[in-house]
């Protein structure tokens, strides 16, 4: 059978376009918020490129209508987008539409030429009802969730901190502290190097907290390449969370925001992180959007534990 053909009866074709691909991004999130490959705004075909990014294409009656990519994280092959057409109809025993189950069960045949052996976890914003019927379909098993927060900023914060805390800008050695404090966090390694790497980068900027002169968290601040969009990342030690440090040093990340000219800064966390839920609502972060993730393991003999 011809590609044309294929394309004819509705299918799923392999794609190295990634230019199309960032543009189909763009337009299937329709104007919201979104969060693919870290990347909130000015996804380009660079960004998918250096990801090592497998992309897919949907025709459907001969006309582009749907796209899916993703990539190999570890070992988890991670499907970051998966947008088609849906009717989202069934009958009163769940049993969906005839189009809707010759529309599953072509993308399955994407999942089954996926020759990894490895989990797959599907992300889904909770308004693509493409991909919560790929899920569904597959059998997969919600496992978290990840919540996109905005808040906007026109001011500077006065900041206060605990008794024994202080707060510093990062110098040359900080890294090696960054990467234990990262381990106790989430008992995993991220190195010195990609930490200095991270921190020396442009738009980049680091404040460490201490504890009587002991490194115990620290936050990156850095302003994105579209115009006063900011966003962060925030580790601090086990032991020291819940003191009212993460909050100085969140309220020191705004006033450096402010002065880098950001508006608009974005915090995303995990659903079932209540620590981080409880931080961002008392700083006036207001949900923008939710994914969830689904895991799919059929066919792989040795169960892995997932990381996000």
């Amino acid at each position: 059978m011809s590609k044309s053909s294929k394309i004819g009866v509705g299918n799923w074709i392999p794609s190295k376009n990634l230019s199309l691909i960032a543009n189909l991004c763009v337009d299937f999130n329709k104007g919201k918020v979104y969060e693919i490959f870290w990347e909130y705004c000015d996804l380009t075909a660079e960004i998918l490129s250096k990801m090592q990014a497998l992309c897919w294409l949907y025709y459907e009656d001969s006309k582009l209508s749907g796209f899916a990519l993703g990539r190999l994280k570890g070992e988890t092959f991670v499907a970051e987008e998966i947008w088609g057409p849906c009717d989202g109809m069934s009958n009163e025993l769940g049993q969906l539409s005839r189009l809707d189950m010759k529309r599953t069960l072509r993308f399955k045949k994407v999942v089954a030429s996926l020759s990894f052996g490895v989990p797959i976890v599907i992300r889904a914003a909770t308004d693509n009802q493409f991909a919560h019927l790929i899920a569904r379909t597959l059998g997969a098993r919600w496992m978290n969730g990840l919540i996109i927060s905005e808040r906007t900023l026109n001011r500077k914060f006065e900041i206060s901190t605990p008794t024994g805390y202080r707060l510093r800008m990062f110098t040359e050695g900080d890294q090696f502290y960054m990467s234990k404090i990262h381990k106790q966090a989430f008992g995993r390694i991220f190195s010195p190097n990609d930490y200095k790497t991270w921190t020396r980068a442009a738009n980049y900027k680091t404040i460490m907290a201490t504890y009587n002169k002991k490194s115990v968290g620290f936050i990156i601040a850095e302003k994105r390449r579209c115009g006063s969009l900011g966003d962060f990342t925030i580790v601090i030690s086990p032991a020291h969370q819940k003191k009212g440090i993460g909050s100085a040093l969140l309220k020191a990340a705004f006033n450096i925001f402010v002065d880098m000219g950001v508006k608009r800064v974005i915090a995303d966390y995990l659903i079932l992180n209540t620590s981080a839920n409880r931080l961002y609502q008392k700083h006036k972060f207001k949900p923008k959007r939710v994914y969830n993730y689904f895991l799919y393991q059929k066919g792989v003999k040795n169960r892995r534990l997932i990381h996000f």
